[in-house]
């Protein structure tokens, strides 16, 4: 008897741990932008005269942002000083998520969808063609290996020239009003291992994330966390 509550005293003596998004360590490549045109269209017109002018242009969205590449990693039993007791190593990402944040997230129950009428969305967000309603038009269940949520908007994202069908993102929002009070913007990118990228075939990726910005134009510190399989 006596050593039956031994070793259950030392079961409930070793720290909780929870699966659950951890913190990325990130390597950051280069940072592109869209070609803009350089310089207007002009016509000579005669006076007295009508002349037909068809206008295109293709304008850069202030609103977002993205974020692609490679996914790796770990999983480990150690000590307190690196010392590995045991190590799985992920030779498929397929099945990890990638978030995207506009702040540290402290309390990863705290999720929850996120709708345009949710009131936590920045209000440029919601007006134009670039909107969060015209952007994030699919809705489904989101499923994380520790997370379940239902009825959560997503999006695609391009791949290849045109809209595929590897690279999801879901709208979420950690709601910590009641411990940092802090309201935080979650972009979750889902991972699917070396699928053609938006760059072409010739490069591939194992996510890419599509995440709001909380000033039009400006810019903003993103925080990634990375949930493994």
């Amino acid at each position: 008897m006596t050593k039956k509550v031994l070793v259950l005293l030392a079961v409930l003596l070793l720290p909780m741990a929870f699966s659950a998004p951890t913190n990325a360590t990130i390597q950051e490549g280069a940072s592109e932008r869209y070609p803009e045109t350089t310089s207007p269209g002009n016509v000579t017109a005669q006076a007295g005269n009508v002349t037909q002018v068809n206008v295109s242009s293709v304008q850069v969205t202030g609103k977002w942002v993205g974020f692609w590449g490679e996914v790796s990693g770990k999983i480990v039993l150690g000590d307190s000083s690196g010392n590995i007791f045991y190590q799985w190593t992920i030779t498929d990402p397929t099945g990890a998520v990638v978030y995207v944040c506009n702040d540290t997230v402290s309390d990863w129950s705290s999720l929850q969808p996120l709708y345009a009428n949710s009131g936590v969305l920045p209000s440029f967000l919601l007006t134009g063609t670039d909107s969060f309603n015209n952007t994030f038009t699919e809705q489904e269940q989101f499923a994380s290996p520790s997370i379940t949520i239902d009825n959560v908007n997503y999006t695609y994202t391009w791949q290849n020239g045109t809209k595929g069908t590897d690279f999801k993102t879901y709208a979420l929002y950690a709601n910590e009003t009641a411990t940092t009070g802090k309201i935080i913007l979650v972009w979750a990118g889902k991972v699917k291992a070396n699928q053609p990228s938006f760059k072409g075939t010739a490069i591939t990726a194992d996510y890419q994330a599509l995440a709001g910005v909380n000033t039009e134009g400006g810019q903003q510190t993103f925080y990634f966390y990375l949930e493994l399989p």
